[in-house]
C-alpha cells in the first residue's frame, strides 16, 4: 500500500511540474509525461523487486 501512495503522490508532482514546465495550458503534454514517468518509476520498482525474492 505504501508504494501505491508513493506513486500517486508522484504521479501529482510530476504532472504540477510537467503542467509548469511544457506552459501551454492544455492538459494533454503534462499528463502524457506523468503516465511515462509513472510507468518508467513502476518499471524500475519491479525489476528491483524482481531479484530480491529467495525461495528461504
Amino acid at each position: 500500500m505504501e508504494s501505491i501512495r508513493n506513486n500517486a503522490l508522484t504521479f501529482i508532482g510530476n504532472f504540477v511540474m510537467a503542467y509548469f514546465i511544457f506552459g501551454e495550458g492544455t492538459i494533454g503534454k503534462p499528463l502524457i509525461f506523468a503516465f511515462w514517468m509513472l510507468m518508467l518509476m513502476m518499471g524500475m520498482d519491479w525489476y528491483k523487486r524482481r531479484g530480491s525474492h529467495t525461495l528461504n
